[in-house]
């Protein structure tokens, strides 16, 4: 600037002073371990102000970092500083800072970068499954720098890798680390649980869990009860089962008749995302017994605790079987069948209606109630008929909820004519071998006797048929028999109608026995010849006592007879008799063993009450008048059904008897 009194002027000029470059901050060695973030610093000072670069050397190679780039994890701030964020082990290695300002010397530093891996897991939870009874193998791939150790443990309990307990444990060094492996060989439910493996080296530590489930069968499915019934389905709920650790695939419903002997099962599967099921094609009124069974990728569980169903009933839908008619007189009918199938019944019988009508006469069926009962075969007698008339007879099963289809009708004539009478039966005389029988019967002139039969067994065994004895003979002789043995006899009249009644049973023993005092002895059986051996001369000593006393006995003998007679023909079955000629009517009888057909707790003494009685105690009935004929002269020659009651009886069977004939005879009069 020069100036004097008057002015002054000035002249400026830019001066420009460089510095050498210096360090502020020199970049060092540093480290870090992986997914840190790490900054190395590199700042110089000087003038020109400097410029920073830094290259990474990488086998050989410069790789230069630009402050510019993006998505990078490693960055160069304004000051020279190097960023490296979630630092990786590759990013380990040389690192050279590079200051200048185009004048002086550059400044350059080479560091080293080092990159530490602590203990870790990259899966820090995992679950792994196992059937009961298989081997189970949990693994643990730990990261890290060695040296580096894997430990196991269990519920706060370290196992070891010599304990023993079943359990083995493996380690493999990989190039990451190392991988243990803890194996169980045979697994329990009990072996289900959490484990832990905790990875540590001297740069940190790091803990993985692992589940074990042991996959088994699901459990029974609880809560298996019955919701709705009808006639042929029902609808059956349960609660979801304890799954065995694998998830239910399916139920299978299984279901079976509630009856004894071999079951025919049935099968339902239900998927698992429903726990009910609706059972259908049932039998009406049966009885089933229902289980739930669970299935998942193991098995099946065990069957639920059954539930019990009825369905309900319908009416049978099948006609009785083996329907037969035979005449048994002029106004009596007697029906045997059997009950329909099992499998028809559909539900519980109740019993039989036995329909009969007129030929030509009636078009609507008149209709007779019988009692179901649990034997093989059932009968059903129809009395009071028309004497000589054609009827049609029909039988239809009932239950409670309705009537089944009829049998198919069958047609049967009554008898025109009357049966003869009774026999009345005597021991003419008896051998060691043989025994000889006379009788007599009271046969009307119209209904005249075409032959006889003589039946005879040993005490309790079977009853034999001797030949047929011609009308005119009056008397046989039975032979082959055993000495001194006691035997049984009765003997049947039969005309060109049928058998009559037959005669009481008289019992016999054989041997050399006087044959005017045996023929007074008929209707006795067992010893009775020597009882009243013995009874004769103690009734000639004490007179009208011994009298008394042995008419009370004979009597009581003749009841016990007359019982089993009535037995005897409440089981009878007809054969033709040979050479007897019985118009168009082919009739006959026979009597079966009695003492295996009686009912259990019976015996000679306690006969069952529902034997029927002789016809001549059997009192006529009269229902529809127009298709029954009751006539006070006409005798009624059929049994009372087995399960026929007289009403106002509580007494014994000799009440009814006597009450019966009663009456018959006041019918008749």
């Amino acid at each position: 600037m020069a100036k004097k009194e008057s002015a002054q002027v000035q002249f400026s000029s830019y001066l420009e002073v460089t510095a050498p470059l210096k360090w502020v901050n020199e970049p060092k060695d540093s480290s870090s371990t992986v997914g840190s973030f790490v900054k190395i610093e590199c700042q110089a000072s000087g003038y020109p102000t400097p410029q920073t670069t830094w290259k990474a050397l990488k086998y050989g190679n410069v790789l230069s970092f630009s402050s510019i780039e993006e998505n990078s994890r490693l960055r160069i701030t304004p000051n020279g500083t190097l960023w490296i964020t979630k630092v990786q082990k590759e990013d380990a290695g040389s690192y050279v800072c590079e200051a200048q300002n185009g004048l002086s010397r550059p400044l350059s530093k080479t560091v080293s970068f080092s990159v530490f891996v602590p203990a870790r897991f990259e899966e820090k939870f995992g679950v792994v499954t196992a059937q009961k009874g298989e081997s189970a193998r949990l693994q643990c791939d730990a990261q890290g720098d060695q040296p580096l150790s894997v430990t196991w443990s269990n519920s706060s309990n370290t196992l070891s890798k010599t304990s023993g307990s079943g359990y083995e444990i493996f380690e493999t060094l990989t190039p990451k680390g190392i991988n243990s492996e803890l194996i169980i060989r045979e697994t329990l439910p009990q072996d289900g649980a959490i484990y832990s493996c905790l990875a540590e080296n001297e740069h940190g530590r790091d803990e993985r869990k692992v589940k074990l489930l042991i996959q088994e069968v699901p459990s029974p499915p609880p809560g298996v009860s019955v919701r709705e019934v009808w006639t042929r389905s029902s609808s059956i709920t349960w609660l979801v089962p304890y799954s065995g650790n694998s998830p239910i695939s399916n139920y299978i419903v299984q279901y079976w008749r509630d009856h004894k002997g071999t079951r025919r099962l049935n099968e339902k599967t239900v998927p698992s995302s429903q726990t009910f099921a609706m059972i259908k094609n049932l039998r009406p009124g049966t009885s089933y017994i229902v289980t739930i069974t669970a299935e998942n990728s193991v098995g099946k569980s065990l069957p639920s605790d059954p539930a019990m169903l009825t369905t309900g009933e319908e009416e049978p839908d099948a006609p009785p079987m083996d329907i037969s008619v035979h005449a048994k007189g002029t106004n009596t009918i007697t029906v045997t069948w059997k009950a329909p199938p099992r499998e028809n019944w559909n539900g519980q019988l109740e019993g039989y209606y036995v329909g009969y009508r007129v030929i030509d006469l009636s078009e609507t069926y008149s209709y007779e109630t019988e009692q179901f009962s649990p034997s093989l075969e059932h009968d059903h007698f129809l009395t009071n008929l028309m004497k000589g008339t054609k009827y049609g007879i029909i039988v239809k099963a009932f239950n409670a909820a309705g009537t089944g289809p009829p049998t198919q009708e069958i047609l049967v004539s009554t008898l025109d004519g009357d049966l003869p009478a009774s026999p009345k039966l005597y021991v003419q005389s008896t051998t060691r071998s043989t025994v000889t029988l006379k009788w007599n019967v009271d046969s009307p002139s119209h209904a005249s006797v075409t032959g006889y039969t003589v039946q005879y067994r040993r005490e309790s065994g079977r009853w034999h048929q001797a030949t047929a004895v011609p009308s005119e003979n009056d008397y046989y002789t039975v032979t082959g028999l055993q000495d001194e043995t006691a035997y049984e006899f009765y003997v049947t009249a039969a005309n060109k109608y049928g058998a009559g009644d037959p005669s009481e049973i008289i019992t016999v023993i054989t041997g050399d026995i006087d044959s005017g005092f045996a023929s007074s002895l008929s209707g006795q059986r067992g010893h009775g010849y020597m009882d009243l051996a013995i009874i004769v001369p103690v009734a000639a000593a004490v007179a009208a006592v011994g009298v008394v006393v042995a008419v009370s006995c004979v009597w009581q003998r003749k009841i016990r007879l007359r019982h089993r007679l009535e037995r005897a023909m409440s089981e009878r079955t007809y054969t033709p008799y040979a050479g007897i000629p019985v118009g168009q009517v082919t009739v006959g009888q026979r009597f079966p063993d009695m003492d295996k057909t009686w009912p259990p707790g019976h015996s000679d003494n306690n006969p069952p009450l529902s034997n029927p009685d002789p016809y001549s105690a059997v009192p006529p009935r009269v229902q529809n008048g127009d298709l029954r004929k009751a006539s006070s002269t006409q005798e009624m020659r059929t049994y009372f059904a087995q399960d026929a009651r007289i009403q106002g009886l509580s007494g014994s069977k000799q009440d009814v008897r006597q009450i019966r004939n009663s009456q018959y005879s006041n019918s008749l009069k």
